[in-house]
């Protein structure tokens, strides 16, 4: 078993890497230092972000070309309007605060809004954007490099370590990895760290939590200096806003203390679109049991807010209070990584029917008009159901509604086309629904997760 706390086992690993860190060093060299051109620069781009006047560039043109002159990995710059991403400029005065060494490893800093950190990388390695779910909330640079966090309150770095490998918690205390488990203080903050050389690729992942937020770092490559890439990372990590990034889930629906039917609406939105646009939800009795529980798929594009809007389910055997809770769950480890919750009323024998949508099928590509085409499981009051379209946004589209085929206590039929107009292609949601004349609540739903199209 490897211990994290095992004094015998990491005491000379640990004291080499605090050699290590004790080398970081802040560059002397007061000439300047490299900046390679990234999509989207330009001179006086440059120029403003490390001068603090756009005008400056002429600047960095005369450095650059003097430079090339000494160095042939430069080229002059003989067209001010005319530099090419990859492109290596020489920045006059760049020193001191900018630029970090750790061996013969120079570093740069970014800002990192997104995540709410500030942090360093490897000098030339360019951020790396990915469409990826994976990196919804994530940021990397270079190609082996990530710097990512996820809320789950409660928990502890080793979590994060574990997700950031991709393995189960317990295989890191095990000899399976065959790797080395410790734990360290940097940048004043204490850090599970793992590490593992095979055959020359190295695995560092490094966690820590701040603000119920586990941070995580790690690099795989075939480098000697992966570790002491990410070491330097977590000497020199700032959080700036803990809250940047935080998943939040909201329950729009149902409201507290309502009573339920069967199936319920479950309505209500996250901050972030979660990981593989899931969710989970699950029915508690007041003794705590389990009497509901499902996954569900939301609305919403990475990187950006989600909706979701579905027929719940329950069974109890008598009625009494309850609670509904709405969570995402790591895919890694099936930890909690955020969690809303409702109290509600059960009913052994709630009122209510289903809803169920034929056409449009889940995810197909829909533009206007569109067939929506189902049934009903009894017939809806006056005969009538109503219906809504939402784009990725949770703005509501179309609206309307529809006569119903059928008898009471038997299967209805509905069937129309509907009309919508949409700014741009996206995600979006279908519903046909029924409202409870008591009070003007929804008691029965169906609902399909699509893709909306412009009308060509």
């Amino acid at each position: 078993m490897v211990k994290i706390s095992t004094i015998l086992q990491t005491l000379v690993l640990l004291g080499g890497l605090m050699l290590l860190t004790a080398s970081l060093t802040r560059a002397q060299d007061v000439s300047g230092a490299e900046y390679t051109v990234q999509a989207g620069d330009w001179l006086s781009k440059i120029a403003e972000k490390y001068f603090g006047d756009a005008a400056a560039y002429p600047t960095i043109i005369e450095a650059t070309n003097a430079k090339a002159g000494e160095d042939n990995t430069f080229a002059a710059i003989a067209n001010p309007d005319l530099i090419e991403v990859g492109q290596k400029l020489w920045i006059p005065g760049l020193q001191g605060e900018n630029i970090i060494t750790a061996g013969n490893l120079s570093f740069t800093p970014v800002e990192i809004e997104a995540l709410g950190v500030r942090a360093v990388v490897p000098q030339n390695w360019p951020a790396v954007k990915s469409a990826d779910p994976l990196f919804a909330h994530a940021w990397s640079a270079g190609l082996f490099s990530l710097v990512n966090f996820t809320t789950v309150p409660g928990n502890e770095p080793l979590v994060g370590v574990a997700r950031s490998l991709g393995v189960p918690l317990e295989s890191l205390t095990s000899q399976y990895l065959g790797g080395q488990l410790i734990t360290d203080e940097l940048g004043g903050r204490s850090w599970a760290i793992y590490t593992r050389d095979d055959g020359g690729k190295a695995s560092v992942a490094a966690a820590t939590v701040a603000e119920k937020v586990i941070y995580q770092v790690s690099i795989f490559s075939e480098s000697s200096q992966a570790e002491t890439i990410v070491r330097t990372v977590l000497e020199n990590l700032e959080i700036t806003d803990p809250l940047a990034a935080q998943q939040v889930i909201t329950i729009a629906s149902p409201q507290p203390g309502a009573t339920l039917t069967l199936p319920f609406e479950l309505r209500g939105a996250t901050s972030q679109y979660p990981f593989r646009g899931s969710l989970v939800y699950r029915v508690l009795d007041a003794s705590g049991n389990q009497v509901g529980r499902a996954p569900f798929e939301v609305v919403g594009r990475l990187g950006g807010s989600a909706t979701f809007a579905i027929p719940a389910t329950y069974q109890v055997a008598a009625d009494g209070p309850g609670t509904i809770e709405v969570a995402e769950l790591s895919s890694a480890d099936g930890t909690i990584i955020a969690i809303d919750s409702v109290a509600v009323q059960l009913l052994a024998d709630p009122d209510g029917y289903t809803v169920t949508i034929d056409d449009p099928a889940p995810y197909a590509s829909i533009s206007s008009p569109v067939e929506v085409r189902g049934k009903t499981s009894n017939k809806p009051y006056e005969s009538n159901l109503n219906y809504r379209i939402f784009d990725a946004a949770g703005q509501q589209l179309s609206q309307g509604v529809f006569q119903v085929v059928g008898e009471a206590g038997q299967v209805n039929a509905f069937d129309g086309f509907v009309q919508f107009n949409v700014a741009e292609d996206g995600p979006g949601r279908v519903e046909v629904y029924d409202l409870r004349p008591a009070d003007g609540a929804i008691f029965a739903l169906g609902s399909v997760n699509v893709w909306l199209t412009k009308t060509p």
